[in-house]
């Protein structure tokens, strides 16, 4: 059992990457052999229309888009709900499941998009390479929750994630000492 999953990775302000500006990560795995997580709070340009009509699902009007799960197998799909009755799916933290089949994509596309997040790739690292990142601080961790996930409009999440560690964004900023 990993004490930074499953959990939250919330990029700090001076994160350079384009792929993880304030971005917010579902950690799903983490262990001596490296970790896997989600990000969940960046829209593609991916319509879940265009997706249902793919797959032969009539999606409900206003769906919206599919979700950049990371720069890792972007062709990918990883589906985040709170559907404990589909046939597939795994728990993944309290009230968040995981889902990866057709037959899942097919059932949620065609139901609230509220309840679901459709994230394309996922964001991985190798041996202690996320260790290293937390440690040299470029994110902090936090505790996942169904509030952030689905509830939280996603140009809140980063910072609402960040508050619910007692921390105020503002005071998120790069030291001016050597690094």
């Amino acid at each position: 059992m990993s004490e930074l999953a499953p959990g939250l990775l919330i990029a700090v302000p001076q994160m350079d990457d384009p792929n993880f500006s304030r971005s917010v990560v579902l950690l799903l795995e983490h262990s001596d052999e490296g970790a896997m997580g989600i990000v969940f709070n960046r829209p593609s340009e991916v319509s879940l229309t265009d997706v249902g009509r793919a797959h032969g699902v009539k999606v409900p009007g206003g769906a919206g888009k599919a979700w950049r799960g990371g720069p890792v197998q972007p062709e990918r799909g990883f589906l985040l709900h709170q559907r404990k009755d589909l046939e597939e799916c795994v728990e993944v933290a309290r009230g968040i499941y995981l889902s990866v089949s057709t037959d899942s994509l097919k059932e949620l596309l065609s139901a609230d998009p509220a309840t679901y997040r459709l994230c394309l790739g996922y964001a991985g690292w190798g041996p202690g390479q996320l260790e290293k990142e937390v440690v040299l601080g470029g994110w902090l961790t936090g505790q996942a929750n169904c509030l952030r996930v689905f509830e939280t409009p996603h140009d809140k999440v980063w910072d609402l994630a960040i508050r619910d560690l007692g921390v105020d964004p503002a005071f998120l900023v790069p030291s001016g000492g050597p690094q």
